[in-house]
C-alpha cells in the first residue's frame, strides 16, 4: 500500500473516531435499563469482539462510549409491516408523488442506472424501486447513530446474536477505515440503500474507482452494491417479480403443495387469472409462481416469482416485497396500481392475542401471545384452517376468530 493511501485510511479513522465521540455526546438519554446491567454487557461484548478479531486497544476506545437508545427498542416493537394492512401500509409508501418522483429519478439518472442494470442484470426500475422505499431516493437515510442503534439492540434479547454480528463487522470496518457516517435507520442500516453491515462488508462496490466503497455519497457506489447485492443472491432478469391476481373459484386447499408454488399454467386451470392484464405470456406459463394472500382470501391475491423471494431475503416482509414489486411496475410506465376492489376487515391487536392463545391451548402455537402477525403464528393459524376446513390463507379474519370461539 502506498503511503499516500496508508495517510488517507489514518486520516479517515481519525474522522470516524472524533465523528463518534461527537456523536455520542448528542446522544445522552436516560436509560430505561440498569446502569450496570449495560455496563455487565459492554464488558462481556469487549470479550466477545475481541474474541472475533477485533483489536483490545480499538475496542478500549469505542465499547465504554457505546450508549443504550429506548427509542430504538420502542421502534422495533413498533415495525409498520407488523402493525399496518396492506391498504394502509400502500397508502402510505406508494404514493403518487412517490411514483412521480421515481420515473423523474429514472429520467435524471438514465445513464447510471442503465449502466448498472447491463453490468449486474438487474432493471433500472427495480433499483430505483428499492431506492425509493428504502430512503426516499437518497433524500432521507436516518439520524440514529448507527453505533449506539446497533448496541442496544444487541444488547436486548429478541434478536441479540443477529445484531452482535452486526455490531462486530461494522466495529471491524471501522478498525479498517471503511466508513465515514455514523447515522442511519434505528435498525443500524446505512447508504442510499440501507445496507447492514453484513451487507455492505459481501457486497458493496467501489464503482468509480475511488478507492472507497461509498454507498452514502456516491451513487455510482451505492447502485452498483444494490445490484451485485441482487445479483449475487440470483436475480433473474428474464422475468419480474410476479403480478396480480384475481381469484374466479373455490380453491382446492388439499390440491394445493404447501408451499403455494405452482406453474402459472396450473394456477390458471384452478382458477387464478391476471387481475388487470390479458393472460400470461406463453413464456410465462411454465414459470414456478406462489400464491401470496397479504390479506387473507378476501383481499388482494398476487402470483410470484422467484425475484419476490429475493426481494424478501433484501427486507423479509410481505408488505414490502409487494410495494417494491408495484413501484418497479409504475416507475417502468405501468399505469394501474391495482385492480382488486379495496376491501379489508382491521384486527385488533386484542384479537391477535385471543388468536394466539386459543392456537396455544390447541397446541397448534408455541411462541408468545403478543398480538404480533409473525411467521410462527401464520404458520400456526393455516395449521388450524387446515384442519377445520376454512380458506388455508393463514390470514386472521373474522371467520377465524369466529371459529376459535366455537371450539
Amino acid at each position: 500500500m502506498s503511503q499516500k493511501n496508508i495517510l488517507l485510511k489514518s486520516l479517515s479513522l481519525l474522522f470516524i473516531l472524533l465523528s463518534f465521540n461527537i456523536n455520542v455526546l448528542a446522544e445522552q438519554t436516560t436509560d430505561s435499563v440498569p446502569a450496570e446491567t449495560f455496563l455487565q454487557w459492554k464488558k462481556n461484548f469487549h470479550q466477545i469482539a475481541r474474541q472475533n478479531g477485533i483489536s483490545d486497544s480499538f475496542l478500549k476506545r469505542i465499547v465504554p462510549k457505546l450508549r443504550y437508545l429506548p427509542h430504538v427498542l420502542d421502534s422495533d416493537k413498533k415495525q409498520s409491516e407488523f402493525l399496518l394492512t396492506f391498504w394502509d401500509y400502500t397508502d402510505r409508501t406508494l404514493t403518487e408523488k412517490r411514483v412521480q418522483d421515481g420515473i423523474k429519478m429514472s429520467k435524471k439518472y438514465k445513464t447510471l442506472s442503465k449502466k448498472t442494470a447491463e453490468k449486474y442484470g438487474v432493471p433500472a426500475e427495480f433499483l430505483l424501486a428499492f431506492w425509493g422505499l428504502e430512503t426516499n431516493y437518497g433524500t432521507f437515510k436516518g439520524e440514529i447513530d448507527t453505533l449506539n442503534a446497533l448496541a442496544t439492540l444487541a444488547y436486548d434479547k429478541r434478536r441479540r446474536s443477529f445484531f452482535t454480528n452486526e455490531l462486530i463487522t461494522l466495529l471491524k470496518l471501522i478498525e479498517k477505515g471503511e466508513t465515514t457516517r455514523f447515522k442511519g435507520s434505528w435498525a443500524g442500516a446505512f447508504g442510499n440503500f440501507q445496507f447492514m453491515p453484513t451487507t455492505y462488508a459481501a457486497y458493496a462496490v467501489d464503482a468509480d474507482s475511488d478507492g472507497r466503497r461509498d454507498v452514502i455519497y456516491s451513487l455510482h457506489d451505492a447502485f452498483a452494491s444494490a445490484g451485485n447485492y441482487l445479483s449475487k443472491m440470483g436475480w433473474n432478469n428474464q422475468y419480474g417479480w410476479g403480478y396480480e391476481v384475481k381469484i374466479t373459484k373455490p380453491l382446492n386447499w388439499k390440491s394445493i403443495p404447501e408451499n403455494n408454488k405452482m406453474t402459472v399454467a396450473e394456477w390458471e386451470k384452478r382458477g387464478v387469472l391476471p387481475a388487470c392484464e390479458e393472460k400470461r405470456s406463453d413464456s410465462e406459463q411454465n414459470l414456478t409462481a406462489k400464491l401470496v394472500l397479504p390479506t387473507g382470501i378476501d383481499g388482494p391475491a398476487f402470483l410470484t416469482y422467484s425475484n419476490y423471494d429475493l426481494i424478501m431475503r433484501w427486507n423479509n416482509s410481505t408488505l414490502y416485497a409487494l410495494t417494491v414489486g408495484a413501484l418497479s411496475d409504475r416507475i417502468s410506465g405501468k399505469s394501474t396500481q391495482f385492480c382488486t376492489p379495496r376491501k379489508e376487515i382491521k384486527i385488533s391487536r386484542d384479537d391477535m392475542k385471543f388468536i394466539q392463545s386459543r392456537l396455544i391451548e390447541l397446541n397448534l402455537y408455541a411462541g408468545t401471545v403478543d398480538g404480533i402477525l409473525g411467521k410462527n403464528t401464520r404458520k400456526a393459524i393455516r395449521l388450524y384452517q387446515q384442519k377445520n376446513g376454512l380458506d388455508v390463507d393463514g390470514y386472521p379474519s373474522a371467520q377465524l376468530i369466529q371459529s376459535l370461539k366455537g371450539k
